[in-house]
């Protein structure tokens, strides 16, 4: 009986001795727990934060963008000729301002906005300012010669055959693409997509202010 109450002894100190090992080791996991997660969380916090800063940045480089774009720079000295075979030399032109405006028949925002253009240039053209809407080279030529004869288009347009005029001007890819040329013949400003008109206004009529 001693023995057999000794035995029982034994078994029922190793089993307490597990259980309290047990408890010792959920005790110090919940007093860890709380200290991981306040890393987990500096860490979520960090990322956060760097995701953040590399969304400003690059929020702020594509805000850049138009400013970079935009920096007078020499526009290329070519001639131009028109669909009535007249040649007319952006070199010659110097003293005035020259808008030079990519488009197509087959380009739904250009066709819209040609009434404003048409306009803008019967408002200042007087004073010296100087049009050409150059037709892109995938354009077909009857097409933009019924265009120009049905609209009575009062400004220079060109037919590009071989893309020689886009590529003077940097190949552009969406039309309309619109640039503005000043009297010392620097690109000053070029518009890309739908043309903010009124921008183009105030900057025309100050060109020709002088």
């Amino acid at each position: 009986m001693r023995r057999r109450d000794a035995n029982a002894i034994a078994m029922a100190t190793l089993r307490r001795g597990r259980m309290d090992r047990t408890i010792m080791a959920e005790r110090t996991q919940r007093q860890h727990a709380p200290e991981q997660d306040c890393s987990n969380a500096r860490s979520a916090r960090r990322l956060a934060f760097a995701l953040g800063a590399g969304a400003f940045v690059l929020v702020a480089a594509l805000a850049a963008l138009p400013l970079l774009a935009n920096r007078p720079k020499p526009a290329p000295q070519l001639q131009l000729t028109n669909i009535a075979g007249e040649a007319k030399s952006l070199a010659e032109l110097h003293g005035r301002p020259v808008l030079v405006s990519f488009w197509s028949t087959t380009c739904a925002p250009c066709v819209a906005e040609m009434p404003a253009l048409v306009a803008l240039h019967r408002r200042h053209a007087g004073r010296g300012l100087t049009t050409f809407a150059v037709a892109m080279r995938y354009d077909r030529p009857d097409m933009v010669l019924d265009f120009a004869r049905t609209r009575g288009l009062p400004f220079d347009v060109v037919l590009d055959f071989k893309g020689e005029v886009a590529r003077a001007f940097g190949d552009p890819q969406v039309t309309p693409t619109k640039f503005l040329i000043d009297a010392h013949g620097r690109i000053v400003r070029v518009y890309v997509g739908r043309t903010d008109f009124e921008d183009l206004e105030r900057r025309i009529a100050a060109e020709l202010a002088g």
